[in-house]
């Protein structure tokens, strides 16, 4: 931090694959939003392009943007987790920054962000004596329903969750968080590192928040939503589409890799019993379901 004119020095993470649209209308957003808050707030932003078809590379280098955008190239297989760590690890490289902001880039980043985000990190070095991580709510663009943000575990059995709805005024602790518009402060990443290279894909996300709250650093959600993202999964959860599916695509559909190394890091008690409920979730799908929508209490 800088005297009076620089407050935070802030590295964007972000990783994209096509969807150029997306992450034009993005980055425009953060510009937009960013701009008042110039004087205080120094942007960095690291993108990496996982091997877009679409021309994402040659739209970003189009454009000129007040803050540097570097532009880091994957092969197509990162996928999200491997992408933003490819990303972490290059701004990392360049330098010391006071915080790292996970951002999707099919969010839009809402004004209210940047003024919470400094209000959060007094509020936590005052309360807790220590900086933390500060989860962005996001809300869909249309109806303006909660979409993306901090929860926290109410059943550690089930793992049944409840999300921390933005009240407009207080800094709500949470356990775990999705990574759409997630600031991470520096404090943290020096003590937890970054994401955990194991994951294949998503997962990391709650992974690294959830092990930042047990670690005994503050996870809070901000007080007013900051983005607007759409919640792109079924609203039955995808379970309609696996039940057609044959039985060795759904066993590639559960994606258990992930869901076990989750289980493994942070609820390692729980691991036997996803591994004989992850493959009765494949051979026997509605049985399944029927069991552990009653468990969870949940009417059809």
């Amino acid at each position: 931090m800088e005297g009076n004119t620089v407050m935070f020095d802030i590295a964007i993470l972000i990783t994209v694959y096509n969807r150029k649209e997306y992450t034009l209308r993005c980055l425009d957003s953060v510009r937009k939003t960013w701009e008042s808050w110039s004087d205080r707030i120094k942007l960095t932003v690291y993108l990496t392009d996982d091997g877009s078809t679409d021309g994402t590379k040659e739209a970003l280098s189009e454009q000129e943007y007040p803050f540097p955008v570097h532009i880091l190239q994957g092969d197509g297989t990162l996928f999200w987790n491997g992408g933003m760590i490819n990303s972490w690890k290059a701004a990392l490289a360049d330098g010391a920054y006071d915080g790292f902001l996970w951002l999707n880039n099919d969010t839009v980043v809402l004004p209210e962000f940047w003024e919470d985000l400094l209000k959060a990190d007094a509020y936590s070095f005052k309360k807790y004596g220590k900086r933390g991580i500060y989860v962005g709510s996001t809300q869909d663009a249309k109806t303006g329903i909660f979409t993306y943000g901090g929860f926290v575990y109410t059943n550690k059995l089930t793992l049944k969750d409840n999300f921390m709805i933005p009240d407009g005024e207080s800094f709500q602790e949470c356990e775990a968080g999705h990574g759409n518009i997630t600031y991470v402060s520096s404090e943290v990443v020096k003590r937890m590192g970054i994401f955990s290279e194991k994951y294949h894909h998503g997962g990391s996300d709650h992974d690294y928040t959830y092990l930042a709250h047990k670690a005994g650093f503050p996870v809070l959600v901000l007080p007013h939503y900051s983005g607007e993202c759409d919640n792109d999964h079924p609203k039955d959860g995808g379970r309609t589409e696996f039940f057609a599916l044959p039985l060795k695509e759904r066993v590639a559909a559960l994606n258990l890799h992930n869901t076990l190394l989750f289980n493994r890091r942070c609820f390692p008690w729980r691991y036997p019993i996803i591994m004989v409920t992850g493959y009765l979730k494949a051979l026997l799908p509605r049985t399944y379901y029927f069991l552990y929508l009653r468990f969870r209490g949940v009417r059809r």
